[in-house]
């Protein structure tokens, strides 16, 4: 059964401080027509918008961070995993700041927001991404990601799901290694993901914050692990590989279409899974629309 594209019925507006920079910032989330996909831009720089899928991320540790030539936004992964699981295909972000808002630390407070003003169906039809073939990245430090193509049903159809296999592995006695496997729908997503908030560990924050980084950090936005326990009440047993997916979803989501196919991944942070986009946006041939 085809689907068709979906924008929002109306605008939506998110405001709150960056985890990075401590400073107050504005995002603005607006319906979009057919077939014209997430489109970025500056509320001062009104003639550098930019389409997704067309530019690779900069190389970030803590953040996923899209440069222009004018302008730049930060710490954008819960944003566009908010919308690329709620099959958003088109609407126009507006931001007034360099760094989106952490709000609560995770998606939830976007999937809501989103939600609340209501998706529109369009008079278009939905196309889903995905590879030709297989795509491995891995490199010497045992981060690996690989991408199998959608499968096929019995009557030749594609299937448009999206599966994912994630393993976690930290040295922290209370993080240390564990695995999830699921199939992301936007249900699951919105349920099982999305609440999951970024974490950090209290004897890393004095050097983060000399380098300008985690100012905004707090109880309130960010699970916090001391040598010996967690800081604040977790919402998951297993909130750290939640996060971790929400950050892979949310950095896979800058190819700018839905992906279908299987996604295999291990220990991956914002700089690896940047590598999803970089190979899309280097080539385009070997993908397709389905």
């Amino acid at each position: 059964m085809l689907k068709k594209q979906k924008t929002l019925k109306e605008e939506v507006v998110f405001d709150g401080i960056g985890v990075h920079s401590g400073k107050q910032g504005r995002v603005k989330v607006m319906p979009s027509c057919a077939d014209s996909g997430i489109v970025l831009l500056s509320k001062n720089i009104s003639d550098d918008e930019f389409k997704l899928g067309t530019i690779i991320p900069e190389i970030a540790m803590h953040a996923t961070v899209i440069k222009r030539q004018k302008w730049a936004i930060s710490t954008v992964e819960h944003l566009m995993a908010a919308l690329w699981m709620l099959e958003i295909d088109n609407a126009k972000i507006e931001f007034d700041c360099y760094e989106t808002p952490i709000l609560d630390g995770s998606a939830l407070p976007f999937v809501q927001g989103l939600l609340l003003a209501g998706l529109l169906e369009q008079d278009a039809e939905k196309k889903y991404l995905t590879p030709l073939a297989e795509i491995e990245f891995s490199d010497d430090q045992g981060r690996f990601i690989k991408i199998s193509p959608a499968a096929k049903n019995t009557d030749g159809s594609y299937d448009y799901t999206l599966h994912l296999d994630y393993t976690l592995d930290f040295a922290h006695p209370l993080v240390g290694a564990n695995k999830m496997q699921a199939t992301i729908t936007p249900e699951f997503f919105a349920k099982e993901i999305s609440p999951a908030r970024t974490f950090g560990f209290l004897e890393q924050l004095p050097l983060l914050r000399q380098h300008g980084l985690a100012q905004g950090t707090n109880l309130g936005n960010t699970l916090v692990f001391s040598a010996d326990e967690i800081l604040n009440e977790p919402r998951f047993s297993d909130e750290c590989i939640r996060h971790k997916i929400l950050d892979l979803l949310g950095d896979m989501s800058l190819i700018g279409k839905n992906l279908a196919g299987s996604v295999i991944a291990k220990k991956t942070g914002h700089s690896f899974n940047r590598l999803v986009v970089e190979h899309y946006v280097n080539n385009p041939g070997l993908w397709i629309l389905i």
